[in-house]
């Protein structure tokens, strides 16, 4: 049986890699609503005859890629969840009790914040805008008082898929490429699935799901930094070893 010691990472917790992956992000996230490329795509999906946008109606995508795909992630995380709660107990799981933990904190906490800052921001979503058959008018303001938040910014769909980044990081603290591998493509592909579904529904622009990417990154890498056994020194203070 590995012991904690053998699952640990002898290189430090690649921070400064990190930190440029949520910087470029964030850059998207900005070039994206500067550039009025939210708008154009919100155009491609939007049907000016209506004045909707048909993808919404869309029973099928509905079901597949939104309700279908937002439980499968659910699944992961339960799964995940229990994994946790079973290293308590079991021997077998015992090692590997850091990194289970850190990956279930990392799935849920994305998601989360990103759900709560939708109660505070003001950007609405496509469908609400007067442009694309809604009557709200569009606002630059990030945040504003809870009755008068758009409740669409940061896009929370594509958050729950962007949280299965949090399996690259695990693939970091246990050293193991392919699963690396395995998050950026898991993360990043459904991440941008959901996005798209919802972006030809008119529910979100495609900044509000880059800045969704951008805190569900964030949010996993200062969590696995913590729970990293060879933390960087800003981290280490915090990064207790298990035993």
């Amino acid at each position: 049986m590995p012991t904690d010691a053998e699952l640990a990472v002898p290189e430090p917790f690649p921070l400064r890699a990190t930190l440029l992956v949520a910087v470029l992000l964030a850059l998207l996230a900005w070039a994206a609503h500067a550039s009025d490329l939210d708008r154009l795509l919100a155009q491609a999906a939007f049907d000016p005859v209506q004045r909707t946008f048909p993808a919404r109606d869309w029973r099928l995508l509905g079901l597949v890629g939104h309700q279908l795909a937002k439980s499968a992630v659910w699944i992961v995380w339960f799964v995940l969840f229990a994994a946790s709660i079973a290293s308590l107990r079991l021997a077998s799981l015992a090692p590997w009790r850091r990194v289970l933990w850190a990956t279930t904190a990392a799935m849920a906490a994305g998601p989360a914040v990103v759900s709560t800052l939708k109660l505070f921001t003001g950007p609405r979503c496509p469908w609400d805008l007067a442009e694309f058959g809604g009557t709200a008018v569009a606002t630059s303001d990030w945040l504003v008082r809870s009755a008068e938040a758009g409740r669409c910014f940061p896009g929370g769909h594509a958050s729950g898929g962007f949280s299965l980044l949090a399996i690259y990081f695990a693939g970091i603290m246990l050293a193991a490429p392919r699963l690396r591998l395995v998050g950026l493509v898991a993360g990043f592909g459904a991440g941008f699935a959901f996005s798209a579904v919802r972006m030809v529904q008119g529910a979100h622009f495609l900044s509000h799901n880059l800045w969704s990417a951008f805190f569900v990154w964030t949010i996993s890498m200062v969590i696995f930094a913590l729970a990293h056994p060879k933390a960087p020194p800003a981290f280490a203070a915090s990064a207790t070893r298990t035993t």
